[in-house]
């Protein structure tokens, strides 16, 4: 780690590689309890002065002991902090990491009841556990931006319009829906294509009179209903990753930073961090399959994140 990144805008900060969750589309719960180093931890902060906020994931980020140390640390420079949680221990933690100077919650949300979201998570009890945090923080935290991920799928396509206006009934600002990562998944397997597009435009329908802010493409995440369908199709940015110059992902397990917080799980090798930076940069949108609709909003307009932080 000897090359500053002077353009960062936000990294990410794996704090750890495991988790109290049993989602279905992941399998960090497998993993054994280790964390990110307070040298390490160190390293990375001091990496950029270009920094303006840090998102701290895992795993699950609230099993790390010395978050709340993290957060104050990232408060005391100036750089604004987010976690992304799977919520299971939220409430018990909350005021305490708000203590520390929190900026932002991104919780993971697959249903608008118990009984789907759950099953989902792999977690009983997780739901209603998320339903009475977002209660409280709404009520004793109106300042802390909040946002919920919605990783769709055949499983809660129908339910997405659901999530919308249970998320308005606890006035969540944000909304990013994120379509299940197509390797070995191809929606045309799972879901007749009539079924899709009755689903999606139901849910494209209910949007309109919700308030929530839908983040980057997230009203479109198919694109081309058809050919994502198909599986020939995916959001992606439509020319050079600009995600690249303003996003970093660190990895304290594999001592690597990734140009974007999509990309740790690709096998492609580069010689150095400039090299694999400038390589998305310019190849991402022909590259990468399944970018997150966010992620390939902002790639295509970085100013959004100029604009402010909390855009991405």
């Amino acid at each position: 780690m000897k090359n500053k990144m002077n353009d960062i805008k936000v990294l990410y900060l794996r704090t750890n590689q495991y988790c109290n969750a049993h989602c279905f589309m992941c399998d960090f719960w497998k993993n054994s309890k280790s964390e990110i180093t307070e040298e390490q931890f160190e390293n990375a902060l001091n990496m950029s002065k270009t920094v303006e906020m840090i998102r701290f994931t895992g795993g699950e980020p609230l099993l790390c002991r010395k978050l709340p140390e993290y957060i104050k640390k990232c408060h005391s420079r100036g750089i604004k902090t987010s976690i992304i949680t799977n919520g299971l221990i939220l409430d018990e933690k909350l005021d305490v990491l708000v203590k520390n100077g929190l900026d932002q919650i991104v919780i993971s949300v697959d249903g608008s009841t118990s009984e789907l979201h759950d099953r989902l998570r792999g977690t009983k009890g997780l739901w209603k556990k998320i339903d009475m945090v977002l209660e409280r923080i709404e009520k004793k935290y109106p300042l802390l931006h909040t946002r919920v991920n919605t990783v769709v799928s055949e499983e809660n396509i129908s339910d997405i319009a659901n999530i919308a206006r249970w998320l308005d009934k606890h006035n969540v600002e944000q909304w990013s829906i994120i379509p299940i990562k197509l390797d070995n998944h191809k929606w045309s397997d799972k879901i007749t294509l009539e079924d899709f597009k009755r689903e999606y435009i139901n849910f494209q329908k209910n949007i309109e009179d919700c308030k929530i802010q839908l983040m980057g493409y997230s009203a479109n995440w198919a694109g081309n209903i058809e050919e994502f369908w198909k599986g020939k199709s995916y959001i992606r940015p439509k020319g050079n990753c600009h995600i690249t110059h303003m996003v970093a992902f660190y990895d304290p397990f594999t001592n690597h930073f990734y140009p974007c917080n999509c990309i740790p799980h690709r096998k492609l090798s580069f010689c150095n961090k400039q090299e694999e930076k400038e390589w998305y940069f310019e190849h991402g949108h022909e590259y990468c399959e399944g970018c997150e609709p966010l992620n390939a909003y902002c790639a295509d307009f970085p100013e959004k994140i100029e604009e402010n932080i909390f855009n991405f």
